[in-house]
């Protein structure tokens, strides 16, 4: 299967059990009640295994919709593991799974191979989420320049003393190969460069935030949901794309703009329109109870929670 990102660590075990003006607006609100209440009817009859693979971003919430998702629809198991956004769509190209995740756009590599496969990538856009750079809550550094991250992360910076901070050495942490957030960081900080070799490689977004809670000259890079694990020992740096524009927070009303620089979607992925178990699956990711749970591990949501 030449063309496609490998899936040899598909098998890394992340495994779990998983009137005029008033008439269009009855029409709305009745949509959205046939369309909510048939989510939780759907999950409620649903039966039968689920494969969901990729984004390590993702994991954490989308275990978490499947839990509550299978205790709604007891006959139903959806088993969720992560191992990267690549892996994920690899699987689904290769028939593995039914499901794929991934915190990035489809790649043209990864759409061509489904297209001389006759295979219909059908996306779902569950959340919005902004990649989000930290330092050690020590560090004084509060904002950074994409072009200052290109250097940092290419080697040109090694020391804070050249940001007009402490003298330290600079330690930056990155996602490893395969990861929807390290192919984000990629195109739009590196340009697409190679990392220096002082860079250090780690598996998930947790990670990277435990490594720079416990370094003072640290620095990575995390999604929303990761940030939360490391309280007042990381700090969210601003970023600001170039020298003429203001820095910008990841805020929601920032992300939701795309004011800010890092700014993306989070998908589920399927070949074809999805039926079935999976199809009542991401129904419930999409209903307000699964959009809960995206904003309650600091996402934000792509539907109304209103019910």
């Amino acid at each position: 299967m030449s063309g496609v990102p490998t899936t040899s660590s598909l098998r890394r075990p992340y495994l779990t059990r998983l009137a005029f003006y008033a008439l269009p607006i009855l029409l709305a609100v009745a949509g959205a009640i046939l369309y909510f209440g048939g989510a939780a009817q759907n999950a409620a009859s649903s039966s039968g295994s689920v494969q969901v693979v990729g984004s390590e971003s993702m994991r954490p919430v989308v275990t978490a919709c499947a839990e509550d998702f299978m205790t709604r629809a007891p006959q139903a198991d959806v088993i969720v593991r992560g191992g990267g956004s690549g892996d994920g769509v690899a699987a689904l190209l290769h028939g593995m799974i039914d499901i794929g995740m991934t915190s990035r756009e489809l790649s043209q590599r990864e759409r061509d191979y489904a297209g001389s496969k006759a295979i219909e990538l059908t996306t779902f856009a569950l959340a919005l989420d902004g990649v989000t750079v930290i330092v050690n809550g020590a560090n004084p550094v509060a904002t950074l320049g994409l072009d200052q991250l290109h250097d940092i992360f290419t080697g040109k910076v090694r020391n804070w003393s050249e940001l007009e901070a402490r003298d330290a050495e600079i330690l930056p942490f990155a996602r490893a190969a395969g990861s929807g957030t390290a192919s984000l960081f990629g195109e739009r900080v590196l340009r697409n460069e190679e990392y220096a070799p002082s860079v250090r490689y780690l598996p998930t977004n947790e990670a990277i935030v435990a490594e720079v809670a416990a370094r003072t000259g640290a620095i990575g890079y995390t999604g929303l949901g990761a940030l939360r694990g490391g309280g007042d020992h990381v700090k969210p740096v601003r970023l600001s794309a170039d020298s003429q524009s203001a820095p910008v927070s990841a805020t929601p009303e920032a992300i939701s703009s795309k004011h800010y620089p890092l700014s993306r979607t989070l998908f589920l992925v399927t070949a074809g329109p999805p039926f079935g178990t999976a199809k009542a699956f991401i129904d419930f990711c999409l209903s307000p109870s699964g959009q809960a749970l995206f904003q309650r591990a600091g996402y934000i949501a792509t539907k109304p929670l209103t019910r």
